[in-house]
Parts: C-alpha cells; sequence; structure tokens
C-alpha cells in the first residue's frame, strides 16, 4: 500500500461504500415495482423488473469496486487489462440477463402449461430444457469474457467437445431413454391409468419418466419397462380411443339343439348381465360347425377392459345355469374306439 495517499484511499472506499449502497438500494427499488407491476394489466412487467434487478444491482455495485480501485495509480498500472475487463464484466452480465429470462420465461410458461397434462413427463421435459438452455446460455457467456480476457478459448473448446463427447458414448442408453421418453410423451400413445400391452406385459400405467415407464400387470407386480424399449415394440392401449371394448366368447351345443332357442337364452343372458352394453348390441352367431359341437360365437361390449374377466365368468355361468335347465347339451369331445374280431396284431413300424 505504499505510494497511496491516505485522501486517495479514503475517497475509494467512500465510492465502494456509496456504489454497493445504491446498489443494495436499486435492487429493493427494483423489488417494490416489480410488486406493483405484478397488481397491474400485465404480470410480464413485474417478471422482466425481478429479472433485471439482480444483475444490475450487481454490475454498479462491482463497478464502483473496479472504479475505486482503478482511481489508485499502482492497481491501475498492475490492471493492464482494464478494457477487457470491462467487457467481460457486461458480457457476464448479460449473460446473468438473458438466462434469468429464459429461466423465468419457462417457469412462468412452460411449467404451467405442462401441469396441466395427465403425467408429469410434460413438466420434467420442460425442467430438463430449462437446465439445458441455462448450462449453454452461461458456457457460451463465460467463453466469450474469457476471450474478452485475452485467454485463449480454443484449447478449451476441444477439451470440452471431447469430454461431452467422452459423456455421451458412456450415457448412450441413458439418453437413449429420454430421447424416446420425450417422443413417447410428444405422441402420446399412451396416459397414466391407461391399461397396455407390451410384449408379454399387460398392465395399468402407474408413471411416465423421462427414462422407464412403470406399469401394475394384473398379478399386482410392478414392472419398470425402459423407455427406448417401448419405442420399438408394439403397444396395445386397450383405453384409446375409448374405453370400451369387445369380448368375444364362444359355446359350444349339441348337434340337433335348436339353435334360435339357444341364441333367445344367451341374449337373454346378456341383457341381464351388467357392464354388457347394449350399444353396439350383443350379437349371438354360429361361428363354425366342430366335429362334436355347433360352436356359437357371442360378440359383447363393455365399459371398461378392466372388467373383461368378471364379465366372461358371469357370461359362462349363466350360460351353463340356463342352458341346463333349457335341456340344452353343452357337448364335450369324445372318441369311438372300435376293435374288429380276428384282427391281427399292429405290426410296429
Amino acid at each position: 500500500m505504499s505510494g497511496i495517499s491516505v485522501q486517495s484511499l479514503v475517497v475509494s472506499l467512500v465510492i465502494v461504500a456509496a456504489g454497493c449502497l445504491g446498489a443494495y438500494l436499486l435492487f429493493r427499488a427494483i423489488q417494490w415495482l416489480s410488486r406493483r407491476a405484478d397488481r397491474g394489466r400485465y404480470q410480464i412487467d413485474g417478471m422482466l423488473l425481478r429479472i433485471f434487478a439482480p444483475p444490475i444491482s450487481v454490475l454498479v455495485g462491482f463497478g464502483s469496486v473496479t472504479y475505486a480501485l482503478y482511481r489508485l495509480p499502482q492497481v491501475r498500472e498492475q490492471f493492464s487489462q482494464w478494457d477487457g475487463a470491462q467487457r467481460a464484466l457486461f458480457v457476464l452480465t448479460g449473460t446473468w440477463i438473458l438466462a434469468s429470462l429464459v429461466k423465468n420465461l419457462i417457469r412462468e410458461y412452460g411449467l404451467p402449461l405442462a401441469s396441466r397434462t395427465d403425467t408429469d413427463v410434460d413438466e420434467r421435459v420442460v425442467r430438463l430444457l430449462d437446465l439445458t438452455a441455462i448450462y449453454v446460455i452461461w458456457i457460451g457467456g463465460v467463453l466469450i469474457a474469457l476471450r474478452e480476457l485475452g485467454i485463449e478459448v480454443t484449447a478449451f473448446l476441444a477439451s470440452l467437445g471431447i469430454a461431452g463427447l467422452a459423456v455421451a458414448l458412456a450415457a448412450k442408453t441413458i439418453l437413449s431413454n429420454v430421447l424416446a421418453g420425450v417422443t413417447l410423451t410428444a405422441d402420446r400413445n399412451f396416459r397414466v391409468g391407461d391399461r397396455i400391452e407390451v410384449g408379454d406385459y399387460i398392465g395399468d400405467v402407474l408413471a411416465i419418466n423421462l427414462h422407464k415407464t412403470v406399469i401394475r400387470t394384473r398379478s399386482n407386480e410392478i414392472v419398470m419397462i425402459p423407455n427406448d424399449v417401448l419405442g420399438t415394440e408394439i403397444i396395445v392401449n386397450h383405453m384409446l380411443p375409448e374405453h370400451k371394448t369387445r369380448i368375444e366368447l364362444t359355446i359350444g351345443v349339441a348337434y340337433g339343439t335348436n339353435l334360435d332357442r339357444a341364441t333367445s337364452l344367451l341374449h337373454d343372458i346378456l341383457r341381464g348381465t351388467d357392464r354388457i352394453l347394449q350399444a353396439p348390441a350383443p350379437e349371438v352367431n354360429v361361428a363354425s360347425l366342430g366335429d362334436h359341437a355347433v360352436v356359437l360365437q357371442v360378440l359383447l361390449w363393455i365399459d371398461a377392459p378392466r372388467g373383461k374377466r368378471a364379465v366372461r365368468d358371469d357370461v359362462y355361468r349363466r350360460a351353463l345355469s340356463r342352458f341346463a335347465e333349457a335341456g340344452i347339451d353343452i357337448p364335450f369331445p369324445q372318441r369311438v374306439v372300435r376293435i374288429t374280431e380276428g384282427a391281427g396284431p399292429v405290426d410296429a413300424p
């Protein structure tokens, strides 16, 4: 500190104190204006004021500190990069403002829109975009600031590219699942609560995350399927385009049965069974002439796919009871073996 006069030092300290006080008062004033703007017609004005308040206040405070130091001759002589430092400071301040603007725009408008959807994936995607945008903006701003300070950034960019490539290769599976999750969200092939069929699994969708989808099977098992698998597998959604679904049943009656009578009984059963829709109307048709029975096909609709087994069980039980009361046989396969007298043994092949 030799060579620095007491007067210059005191003036510099006063400048620093005044600058810091001014920065604080400016910050509080902008905050007060932002709250008043929020109560006005355009809330975006308040958001913009909140965005500019921190960086502008820091710029004022830091500017007063650098100016106070610059007034000291010994410091000014050593501070050969003063012009570059000024530009770097303005670049970082602009970066801060831009990052805050993007962050607040995404959170003020992106997240509310995403929260209105049926899944939480949209919110996760918005947060991922928010984080990615902030990192990209800050990395770009820091690189520009370093260049303004006269620091060579080419080697740094090369190292950053190699590191990014290594991270991408190491996280290939994770990135693949995340991209597949974003695609699934955009396509909306299924939603939380839908019953889907993927490969050997049938279950209800509990969650759609960025890297995996969670379903609960009919056996109450929790299955986590990677999103990249869902991107390549055939998916059957039992809930879209609407919840109602069709059930096909087959019932065999003996040859010689009055088919009109059997069909009428089945229609009575279908009309009296809960959860069976009458529009579209149930159908009973002769499906085939089997080797031991006339096969009747029953086509019916229910309001939700989760009731398939219960409705199928109810219809079969009622049909068995009503057919027994009406004397209609439900035959089972039989084989007739005839033994001819005098036939010799059959040679083994």
